[in-house]
């Protein structure tokens, strides 16, 4: 059964450029939901950007849906909402197990005019955000029912587009061949192993890791950031039997776990002290 998306909150364009993914990786790092304005500020410009900038990504992803303030004094205290909370307990909880292959997809039909071309481009980021991947034109899936987050991000569609919730029944095969695209998953294994044999090599370089700093912190970020988005571009839920067979994701997981254990502990102990408000 399909239905017409009606409208609700948001409807606000989702944040988009590499800095986007500083924040949920620093909050990842302090171990916290919800971090002082004036800290996050500082390890934001710990990792390259000025002050000026980080006041303005904060500015943008507050307004975009994906933190939200809270009156701290004269500051504000800014919590991680949304996508990217969820983003965030899922690395630390770590992924469940998927269920087993149930036949199908759920799916977004859209059609959209060229002449409402913004909000086609926002909807494509909100299902992005949420995990869908794109079939063919005008068609997204998720192996779980995800509307409910697209909604939170995008709102109702305009008057002259539709949006139609349904699903797809696919056979193992096909269902395969169709999340091997919707999902990129060569390029995303060709990414993994980069990542894997990366971070299994700064750790041999490195048996030594440095001390807790704003360099260490800045390294760290170079070193990680990139691995960590890209684990999850794998939706959630993706079942096994839709995996290639030597699908590098889990071999990933464990290097990453290791890197953590030899190079995390002293940048803990830097950004705990600029959120207690010690360090330089």
């Amino acid at each position: 059964m399909s239905e017409r998306v009606t409208g609700r909150q948001l409807g606000a364009s989702v944040s988009r450029g590499a800095n986007v993914g500083l924040v949920p990786f620093l909050y990842g790092v302090a171990g916290r939901e919800e971090l002082p304005g004036v800290a996050l500020v500082k390890l934001l410009t710990d990792v390259g950007l000025t002050p000026a900038g980080a006041r303005s990504l904060i500015a943008r992803m507050r307004r975009d849906g994906l933190i939200a303030a809270s009156p701290r004094g004269r500051g504000a205290d800014y919590r991680l909402v949304g996508t990217f909370l969820e983003s965030f307990r899922r690395i630390r909880r770590g992924a469940p197990e998927p269920p087993p292959w149930d036949g199908g997809f759920h799916a977004v039909f859209y059609t959209v005019p060229e002449a409402r071309r913004a909000y086609r481009d926002r909807l494509r980021r909100a299902a992005a955000l949420a995990r869908y991947g794109l079939m063919q034109p005008g068609v997204l899936i998720s192996p779980a029912d995800r509307r409910d987050h697209l909604l939170a991000e995008l709102g109702g569609p305009p008057e002259e587009g539709t949006v139609y919730f349904g699903r797809i029944e696919l056979s193992p095969a096909d269902a395969a061949r169709a999340a091997y695209r919707a999902w990129e998953l060569a390029e995303l294994a060709r990414r993994y192993r980069e990542h894997d044999a990366r971070l299994r090599a700064a750790v041999e370089e490195q048996p030594v890791p440095p001390g807790p700093s704003a360099a260490a912190l800045a390294a760290y970020v170079q070193l990680f950031g990139g691995s960590l988005v890209d684990t999850l571009r794998t939706p959630p839920g993706l079942p096994p039997e839709l995996l290639p067979g030597d699908w590098p994701l889990p071999a990933l997981l464990a290097t990453v776990g290791r890197a953590f254990a030899h190079f995390g502990p002293p940048v803990t102990a830097y950004v705990e002290g600029v959120i207690a408000g010690d360090a330089p």
